[in-house]
Order: C-alpha cells, then sequence, then structure tokens
C-alpha cells in the first residue's frame, strides 16, 4: 500500500541518497551534523508512513512540512562547509524542493 504514495517512493530515494553522503562526513561531524540528518530522514519517513494510515492527515503534513524545512538548512551547512559537492548540493536541493511541493499538495487535499 505504502509504494503507491508517490512521496514514500521519493522519500526512500532521499533517504538513502542523503545516508550514503553522510557517512562520508568527517568522524568529527558523524555524530553530530550527519547523525541529525539522518535522523531527520527516518523521522519524516516515519511521518510519511503515519500520514498514509491517518486519518487526520493534516497535522502529520505539516511536522513533515518542518521537517524539510530543517534538513533544507542542515543540508544548505553542510554545503557551506564544503561536505558537499555544488552538484549534490543542486541535486537534493531540487529532490527536497519536489517533496515540499508534493506534501503542499497532499495538504491542498486533505
Amino acid at each position: 500500500m505504502k509504494n503507491d504514495y508517490p512521496l514514500y517512493i521519493k522519500w526512500m530515494d532521499i533517504s538513502i541518497w542523503i545516508f550514503e553522503r553522510t557517512e562520508r562526513f568527517p568522524k568529527n561531524l558523524r555524530y553530530s551534523l550527519a547523525q541529525k540528518m539522518d535522523n531527520l530522514c527516518l523521522e519524516i519517513l516515519e511521518l510519511i508512513v503515519q500520514t498514509i494510515y491517518s486519518s487526520s492527515k493534516r497535522e502529520y503534513l505539516i511536522k513533515i512540512n518542518i521537517k524539510l524545512d530543517v534538513l533544507r538548512t542542515l543540508i544548505q551547512m553542510a554545503y557551506k562547509m564544503k561536505l558537499l559537492a555544488e552538484n549534490q548540493y543542486q541535486y537534493i536541493s531540487k529532490e527536497l524542493l519536489e517533496s515540499g511541493k508534493m506534501v503542499g499538495g497532499w495538504l491542498k487535499s486533505a
């Protein structure tokens, strides 16, 4: 059933992409910035699943939007710290923007 939701499928791909990048962060940032980014990905995934099964989707979608914004901020920080290359930053920024639009569309229909 979850595979019927484009946001769920997209978020799985985004999460894996982010996990693959954060595991390469320097050791001194792996347990702070990288771990926070990874945890946010998992929290967003959990909220997406909760939204799928919930009758009151609106509150979950608002939480997803907030966490997406925090993740965008951390991604930007990682880029400014030169932990992500410019092409990586552009790619993930585009994917996060698209995910945000999907959440917004779902929110309008809820």
